[in-house]
C-alpha cells in the first residue's frame, strides 16, 4: 500500500496551485512556502516537471504536536503536492501515520483529515 493518497482534480496544475492556496488562505492556515519543482529544474538545466509542493500550518497545532514529542518537528509542517497531468492534476498527500510513531495516531489522523479535507475542497472547486 502506498504511503501517498491521490485526488483528482480536473484543473490545470497550475489552477489547481492557486485553488489550494486560496483555500488555506481561506481557512487561514500559514502558507510557508510554495515550491515549484519544474522552474527551478529548468533553472538548473533539468528538464522541467509539472510539479509543486505547498508547505503550511497551523503554529498552535504544531506546537500542541511538539508538546507530545519534539522528534514531530521532522515531520511538519504539512505539504501536500501538486502534479500535472495529461487531463488536470493529481493532489498528493502523506497519511501522516507513516510518518508520526503509533503511540501519535490519533494526531496523525488529524492531520491526514486536514489534509483530505483541503484535498476534495480544492477538488470540488476545479
Amino acid at each position: 500500500m502506498s504511503p501517498y493518497r491521490r485526488v483528482a482534480v480536473d484543473a490545470p496544475a497550475p489552477d489547481t496551485v492557486a485553488a489550494l492556496r486560496r483555500e488555506l488562505a481561506d481557512r487561514g492556515i500559514t502558507e510557508y512556502a510554495v515550491v515549484d519543482h519544474g522552474h527551478d529544474m529548468a533553472a538548473a538545466g533539468a528538464p522541467g516537471f509539472s510539479a509543486w509542493t505547498l508547505v503550511f500550518g497551523n503554529p498552535a497545532g504544531g506546537a500542541k504536536l511538539l508538546a507530545r514529542d519534539l522528534a514531530a518537528a521532522v515531520d511538519i509542517p504539512l505539504r501536500i503536492a501538486v502534479i500535472g497531468a495529461v487531463h488536470g492534476s493529481e493532489l498528493l498527500y502523506r497519511d501522516m501515520r507513516t510518518l508520526l510513531a503509533d503511540d501519535m495516531g490519533d494526531v496523525a489522523d488529524a492531520l491526514t483529515d486536514v489534509l483530505a479535507d483541503l484535498a476534495t475542497a480544492v477538488r470540488e472547486k476545479g
